[in-house]
């Protein structure tokens, strides 16, 4: 791994002169996960430690890296598809302001179309300023509540709900799956996640099952009343399979979780440039309304 790495930075270059810390790390004993825990998220490096610890290592770097080249291949693609509607949509607002400024007014001297005009631009302007703090003041709410009630909360939501569910899925699968591997059972796995930091998802998720378990509940009925884990791990954990069995159809599992992700990733993408035409569509519209026909009001009121 420090031979791989140190390719990495010698071919490189400057991009990746920020692994030379990783490099001292890995020559000092350290562990992979870490070496990377000041670079990487919280629930990555445990995923990573929990692969370390019982021999999951290739496995896990594998879906890691992929789904970490599939956010920037996503993003990349994000930005292709909004080039065209965001250049149709600049040239649609200089329309507007060139007709506001070098056209209406010379119909100053008609009264209905300036209060017209003024009546849409408060609409408009109150709808954005509304929208806006609306998404900020969520925005923020999210951020303070902890990982868990966020995902739960977010899983609920029409749009991003799926994604969320699929991930959450993936994820603890797999780390269940590799603690399983391990030779764990469920309770030590409980214990183990008590060890890991308060905002990391997995001891949450742990904290969350262990009271569950405590209160007498069955591990099947506790994984179908939660949200962000999927129906099918309720199937597998019903089935009573031997334990090294399990651990590898939860790691098979957590793959085709992983699938679902990317295509659901790949779906709601598609929908991202009809959505920019229709707020274009939608602006026209309103473009239409706010200054066409308060001008052709006025212009008949010329003629007249």
């Amino acid at each position: 791994m420090r031979t791989a790495m140190q390719f990495i930075v010698d071919v490189q270059g400057p991009a990746f002169k920020p692994l030379k810390p990783v490099l001292g790390s890995l020559a000092a004993g350290d562990s992979l996960a870490a070496a990377l825990a000041p670079f990487i998220s919280v629930d990555l490096y445990y995923q990573l430690l929990i692969a370390e610890m019982h021999g999951e290592l290739a496995t896990t770097l594998v879906q890691a890296g992929q789904l970490m080249r599939t956010k920037v291949n996503q993003a990349q693609q994000i930005r292709r598809l909004l080039q065209y509607p965001c250049l149709l949509l600049g040239l649609l607002i200089g329309t507007l302001v060139m007709v506001k400024t070098a056209i209406l007014p010379n119909f100053g001297a008609i009264t209905s179309a300036p209060a017209q005009a003024i009546s849409w631009q408060l609409i408009m302007g109150s709808a954005i300023t509304v929208v806006v703090m609306a998404i900020l003041i969520t925005a923020i709410q999210l951020k303070r509540l902890p990982v868990r009630t966020r995902y739960r909360w977010l899983a609920r939501w029409p749009l991003v709900g799926p994604l969320v569910r699929t991930y959450t899925g993936y994820y603890l699968t797999l780390n269940a799956g590799m603690l399983l591997a391990g030779g764990l059972g469920i309770r030590a796995i409980c214990e183990v996640s008590h060890r890991f930091k308060p905002e990391s998802l997995l001891k949450q998720q742990g904290e969350f099952i262990e009271q569950a378990l405590l209160a007498g509940q069955s591990l099947g009925t506790t994984i179908r009343q939660d949200v962000l884990l999927p129906n099918e791990l309720a199937l597998l954990i019903s089935k009573e399979s031997p334990t090294e069995q399990l651990s590898q159809e939860l790691i098979y599992f957590a793959t085709v979780q992983y699938e679902r992700l990317i295509r659901k990733l790949n779906r709601l993408i598609s929908w991202i440039q009809p959505a920019m035409f229709l707020v274009i569509a939608l602006v026209i519209i309103g473009t239409y309304l706010n200054i066409l026909l308060p001008m052709y009001r006025s212009m008949g009121e010329i003629l007249k």
